[in-house]
């Protein structure tokens, strides 16, 4: 399912430079291990098994088939990662974001993770990090001692193995941030603000406030071709995934089978992410 931004335009449209400096200090931040993380980790366990990820529905497009996909055991980030949690790695690593980089399109507008909205705007500590690129979130993921989750992961975190469109079931306005403000927010909520719309396994926010990097390259066949046992995505491309939906969509794009394709360098106040872990 394709999706536009708040301004009609595709996202991936909107090309962005890569940070040269941030890849280089990749590899040092691999070298990072858990116990450089100034909080424990908070993460839900999702068992080996079993689920159904896509759909046949005859309007799907990338979303189809509906199939059988078997996952090894692994555990999810409960919540999104924080602002106050991405803080605490770059004063650990010194990392500098895309955003931040002295040739990055934002720094006209003095935008970057640590001023979403606006130069003078500090973001709320519990709320998600935004403005960061897929890079950005797998520095981050590493330095925890773990990884972005795979498509496959994401989709059986917020859908369990009963094949329901959003994380708590059928659709309620009021169980994620979404599109207006009848959910009570206008803008990006605080994590884990909704505990009723919860998944099966305890993760919070799937749908809705930001949206979601995975670790996957995308492919619009891969539902149809890939494997069906802990599928990893394709080997290359040039777009990566993100699932979820953000603030800014309306409630049909928040379905956790929603699939949207992006430049792994686009960074915007509607993605963030979490992490993934070895159970």
């Amino acid at each position: 399912m394709s999706v536009r931004d708040p301004l009609g335009l595709p996202v991936h449209t909107r090309l962005k430079r890569i940070n040269l400096a941030s890849l280089i200090l990749i590899p040092i931040l691999l070298s990072y291990n858990l116990l450089h993380a100034a909080e424990p980790i908070d993460a839900v366990s999702v068992p080996a098994g079993p689920f159904t990820m896509g759909t046949d529905h005859p309007r799907a497009t990338d979303e189809k088939p509906g199939h059988q996909v078997h996952l090894s055991a692994f555990a999810i980030d409960r919540r999104e990662v924080t602002n106050a949690a991405y803080a605490d790695f770059v004063a650990a690593t010194g990392y500098r974001t895309a955003a931040e980089a002295d040739d990055a399109p934002e720094r006209l507008d003095g935008l970057s993770w640590r001023h979403p909205y606006s130069p003078n705007a500090t973001p709320a500590p519990d709320h998600p990090v935004v403005y960061v690129s897929w890079r950005d979130a797998d520095a981050y993921c590493n330095w925890r001692g773990g990884r972005l989750p795979t498509e496959a992961e994401w989709e059986k975190s917020a859908r369990g193995t009963d094949g329901r469109l959003w994380p708590w079931g059928d659709f309620t306005a009021d169980r994620a941030n979404h599109w207006g403000t009848v959910d009570g927010y206008a803008g990006l909520a605080p994590v884990g603000a909704f505990p009723l719309g919860r998944s099966p396994y305890g993760a919070l926010d799937l749908a809705g406030n930001v949206w979601e990097w995975c670790a996957d390259w995308y492919a619009e066949d891969y539902y149809a071709t890939g494997p069906k046992t802990n599928p990893q995505g394709p080997t290359a491309g040039r777009f990566k995934i993100l699932r979820g939906g953000s603030w800014a969509n309306p409630p049909p794009v928040l379905r956790s089978i929603n699939r949207f394709e992006v430049l792994p360098v686009e960074r915007s106040a509607y993605i963030g992410f979490r992490c993934a872990y070895a159970p």
